[in-house]
Formats: structure tokens, C-alpha cells, sequence
């Protein structure tokens, strides 16, 4: 194998191959869904949200919509284990707003539950 192809390595025909970079105007985060009630007292780490996603149940509550969280088991975990929730939590959103205006991202958090308020610790 010469330099070039050391550097190029061969086209296998993936997608993964030409590592297109997520679409920032797109309104889903990859990963599995998961029902963050089954995620609560665990720790993990948040890489990213999207707010005001149309969901039946923001449509059934009146609402604008609901907070899609992305969330890893690592700071450095790759995307293929990245999982998703939704959250209708104020406090969820409040807290994630401001990790992003300090540019903060990926954070370590811990879900919890009071009744039916979810909120990060």
C-alpha cells in the first residue's frame, strides 16, 4: 500500500464513509427513543436539544411543543450509542438553555422526578 492510499482510504460505499455533517436546520437528533420515565436516577450525559418539537401530546396540552434531548452513557460516547427523549419539563428546559449560552456541551446530569416534575441535577 503506498502513501496515498494510507491517507484515502477506499471508498466502501457507506454512508459513515463520507462523513456528511448533520443538517443544523433539522428538527430530529439521531439515537433511540426512549420514555424519559424510565431513565429517572440515572446519570448520563446530555450532547444536545431541540425545542418546540411537535409531538401529539404538546398538540392534546395546547402547546408549542416539547424539548428533544439527546443524550450519550460517555462525554466522548459516539453517536451510534446516542439515545433520545422527549420532556415537556420547564425545568429540563431552563437548565438546557442555559448550558448552551455557556457553550457547554456535552454535560453530565442526573434525571429526577418529584411526581410528575423531571428536572436535571
Amino acid at each position: 500500500m503506498d502513501n496515498n492510499q494510507a491517507k484515502n482510504p477506499e471508498d466502501d460505499g457507506s454512508l459513515a464513509f463520507l462523513q456528511i455533517p448533520r443538517n443544523e436546520n433539522s428538527r430530529s437528533l439521531p439515537g433511540d427513543e426512549i420514555k424519559q420515565s424510565k431513565i429517572v436516577n440515572t446519570t448520563f450525559w446530555v450532547h444536545a436539544f431541540l425545542e418546540d418539537i411537535p409531538t401529539k401530546y404538546s398538540k392534546q396540552k395546547g402547546t408549542n411543543g416539547q424539548t428533544l434531548v439527546q443524550i450519550r452513557p460517555g462525554k466522548d460516547s459516539p453517536v451510534s450509542e446516542a439515545q433520545k427523549f422527549f420532556t415537556g419539563s420547564a425545568d429540563i428546559l431552563y437548565v438546557l438553555q442555559e448550558i448552551k449560552k455557556r457553550d457547554a456541551f456535552p454535560r453530565k446530569v442526573t434525571l429526577r422526578a418529584d411526581g410528575n416534575r423531571f428536572y436535571f441535577e
